[in-house]
């Protein structure tokens, strides 16, 4: 509430969200997977590891096992946000969030995609993505 007073922002209540933690529902994460199916790759056998790499040369927007196994967490974690977005901002005009951050060579472009579109997925008001630069864009000075 201190910092929303000192930055002059027209709220007047704050709602902590305790549950932020909990696995979404089974039902979205079956839609997310769902919707990842047709960029998934298919499993190579261990033995073939160099066609495995060559492969997703070939095809950079397909993800694999291991990107997805290596980026659950991360996904069910933009499921669960778009369901208390869905729970908390349906009277909003708009709704601004922070965007996931991808790590390139750890996150596929298309499964960071995926994270996009189901995060803003069924949402009545606009969705305004904000990304920073690792620097803090709110400067105050204590006196």
């Amino acid at each position: 509430m201190a910092l929303i007073k000192k930055f002059r922002l027209g709220f007047k209540d704050v709602e902590v969200l305790t549950d932020i933690y909990q696995s979404p529902q089974p039902g979205n994460v079956h839609q997310f997977e769902n919707m990842l199916s047709p960029f998934r790759s298919e499993t190579k056998p261990k033995h073939d590891l160099d066609s495995a790499s060559q492969s997703s040369e070939e095809e950079p927007w397909t993800i694999t096992d291991q990107d997805l196994e290596r980026n659950w967490a991360k996904s069910l974690r933009q499921i669960r946000l778009n369901e208390v977005l869905q729970e908390f901002s349906r009277d909003a005009a708009l709704i601004v969030i922070t965007m996931p951050v991808a790590r390139r060579g750890r996150c596929p472009t298309t499964l960071f995609m995926a994270w996009l579109d189901f995060l803003s997925r069924d949402l009545r008001a606009p969705v305004l993505l904000v990304r920073g630069n690792q620097e803090n864009v709110l400067t105050f000075y204590c006196q």
